[in-house]
């Protein structure tokens, strides 16, 4: 069994708890305008990026590690693209990884089918979930997903996870995730399911060259001022929720 990567990278420290090492698989489900990882937006081997590994191939090289993972509660994250897309074919390796007692981590827009997220909640130890935009209209335009679904997998999430096992992450942009109607939807969405932990990050411009090589124009987008993503960390930290503004 194979499935799609673009990078595998070791010694991970921003990926979930540890010393990790964070698997890009390629393919995603949405296509956020400000996209990090623009290589993996597809499934189809772009030039440089992408290739087919082997399961077993793999294992071998989250491995490689496993002494440096026991140190300080490391492991394996799975990213993308959207890793779900990927779990049915991930799945002999996500139970030797179990069986191992290696820590799996997975970083998820949750915009899957159900079924794949229910292969996810039988093995992955810590969830990093994305907040993006959740008016209905805009997600369907502006990402091509759907509110119901994500609203629909969250829920089963915090139903199945304990909740200190599920981080939210969001990115915090001027034109999208700072807007009024979906900043409050954002605050209601934490009030609801009370996480352990949010995060909060600004939109960097580390991709632009995998943009010039794919030749795809990158979003242009407003820098957020300190006091903007301050105030909106406040305004979290007032549901009784610890937030805190990462960089990534």
């Amino acid at each position: 069994m194979k499935v799609r990567v673009t990078n595998i990278q070791r010694f991970s420290l921003h990926d979930g708890p540890g010393i990790r090492t964070t698997i890009f698989l390629k393919g995603c489900s949405i296509h956020c305008p400000w996209c990090a990882n623009p290589e993996n937006l597809v499934y189809e081997i772009q030039g440089e990026f992408g290739y087919d590994i082997e399961l077993e191939d793999l294992e071998k090289e989250i491995k490689k590690d496993k002494k440096f993972y026991k140190l300080n509660q490391g492991g394996v994250t799975f990213s993308g693209g959207e890793p779900l897309l990927q779990f049915k074919e991930l799945e002999p390796l996500l139970k030797s990884l179990k069986k191992e007692k290696i820590n799996i981590c997975v970083e998820t827009s949750l915009y899957v089918p159900t079924s794949l997220l229910d292969i996810a909640i039988e093995y992955v130890d810590e969830f990093i979930v994305d907040v993006k935009i959740l008016d209905k209209e805009d997600v369907s335009n502006i990402l091509g997903g759907e509110i119901e679904l994500y609203e629909k997998n969250i829920e089963k999430l915090f139903e199945k996870i304990p909740k200190e096992k599920i981080k939210l992450r969001i990115p915090v942009t001027i034109e999208y995730t700072l807007k009024e109607n979906n900043k409050k939807k954002i605050i209601d969405l934490v009030k609801k399911y009370q996480p352990t932990k949010v995060e909060l990050f600004k939109l960097h411009r580390l991709a632009e060259k995998k943009y010039e090589i794919l030749k795809k124009d990158m979003f242009s987008f407003e820098e957020v001022k300190e006091n903007e993503i301050q105030q909106f960390l406040e305004q979290i930290r007032k549901c009784g929720i610890d937030a805190e503004i990462c960089k990534i």
